[in-house]
This record gives structure tokens, sequence and C-alpha cells, in this order.
């Protein structure tokens, strides 16, 4: 673990002669004992409350769960673009990935851009979608049927609760 980079204090670096550790103000350096005894860390939380609050936890642990939170906000929304006219074997392409992303827990809308003359032909399109969302019925439900807004379509699918 890289110490340059530590966000609280542990242990022996925590200044206060007295901390607040799970509800019990004790000295510091029987806080140190206990976390000791029980092979963790004394991890200063709140170094501005009186007296200051202490945990005593694994920090590693800690740090990790701190930046998997992170990670996960990533997990929302991903976008399949397909043409009215989309050849068989790059539609199960798209199909392949979709299935990918819903079973990661991502939302995937499919949009469909007509350009020119494939505006006449809106329910081929539209039948290419519902083709799509046929195929991937066991990962992912529509959340709405699919909608025309001016040149694109748009449908949006959302992975299906696991029971």
């Amino acid at each position: 673990m890289n110490r340059q980079k530590k966000q609280h204090l542990l242990n022996n670096e925590i200044k206060a002669s007295e901390v607040r550790v799970e509800g019990v103000i004790m000295s510091l350096f029987d806080a140190i004992k206990q976390a000791e005894n029980e092979n963790l860390d004394l991890v200063l939380l709140a170094p501005t409350a009186q007296p200051p609050v202490c945990k005593i936890m694994s920090y590693e642990k800690f740090i990790y769960e701190l930046n998997k939170k992170d990670k996960n906000k990533s997990l929302d929304m991903k976008e399949v673009k397909v043409g009215p006219n989309t050849s068989e074997n790059d539609l199960s392409y798209r199909i392949k990935n979709i299935t990918e992303f819903l079973q990661k827990g991502h939302k995937v809308r499919i949009s469909m851009q007509f350009k020119g003359r494939e505006m006449a032909h809106t329910k081929n399109g539209e039948e290419l979608v519902l083709k799509m969302i046929v195929a991937i019925e066991e990962y992912g439900v529509p959340e709405a049927f699919p909608k025309l807004e001016g040149k694109r379509m748009f449908v949006t699918l959302k992975p299906k609760t696991k029971k």
C-alpha cells in the first residue's frame, strides 16, 4: 500500500490523548492496544470532533471498499447503434454485445438512425429492433416500446432481475 496517498491517520500517527471508539471515550493508548489485540488498525475518521472519532478496522480493506464504490458509478447506460439495413452477422455481433452488457448490469439503449429514403421504411427498422429485443429476452426487457423521434428510433433495455 502506498503510504504517501493515505487519507487517514493510523495507530501511532494519531496525536490526541483521548479518542472515541464505537461510542466509548478511552485513552489513545488503550484504543491502540485494543486494535493490536484484534490484529486491526485504529483509523482516525473525524479528527475535528471532540474527542476525535476513531474506528478499529482493517485499513487496507476500508480503502479497497472506498475505491470499489467509485468504479461502480460507470454501470449506467451503454448505447448500441444499428441501421435499418444492418446485415445478419453484424446484428448477431451486436446482440452478443448487448447480452454481455445486460449480464454486467448495464442498461442498454438501441438506437437506429434513418437517412434519406430510409424514412419511408421505418417499419422495416422497427421489425429489426423488435427482432433484437426477442433475441435477448432472457437477459433483459425493454422499458418501453421502440419510439421514433425525428430520424432516430430508440428503445432502452434493462437487465432482468435475478430471482
